[in-house]
């Protein structure tokens, strides 16, 4: 068994080669019940059976799975509202420092250009 504590059933599916048309033929409780089916029923070239696996749920298993199911929307709720409260944030400091720049600038080209100064950089030699 793959899930603990929850039984098995399989059934077999007939599928018609005509119109694909899917029929339940039965619900078994065991591999063995769905072979001696099979062995028992009539086949022909071309017929194409399903078998197919189910497992018993219980309402407190799906209760359970449905309060996790809550908690973790909720969880990932609240992350996506942090995570665009801060990408918010993030686009007004983006754009504070935008118009930083952009009023920077405008007193640069009020100003002139810096020139460098050239004594600092260079000493010249007495010869």
């Amino acid at each position: 068994m793959s899930h603990n504590n929850q039984p098995e059933y399989f059934i077999i599916n007939s599928i018609c080669p005509h119109s694909g048309e899917v029929t339940a033929t039965g619900i078994f409780e065991d591999m063995n019940a769905v072979s001696y089916r099979l062995k028992r029923m009539y086949t022909s070239c071309g017929d194409e059976y399903r078998i197919e696996c189910f497992h018993l749920s219980t309402a407190e298993s799906e209760a359970e799975a449905y309060n996790d199911q809550v908690v973790s929307r909720t969880k990932y709720k609240k992350e996506a509202e942090e995570k665009e409260a801060k990408l918010k944030e993030y686009d007004e400091w983006k754009g504070q420092i935008k118009e930083d720049l952009h009023e920077q600038g405008f007193q640069r080209m009020m100003n002139g250009p810096e020139l460098p100064n050239i004594n600092a950089e260079h000493k010249t030699v007495e010869a």
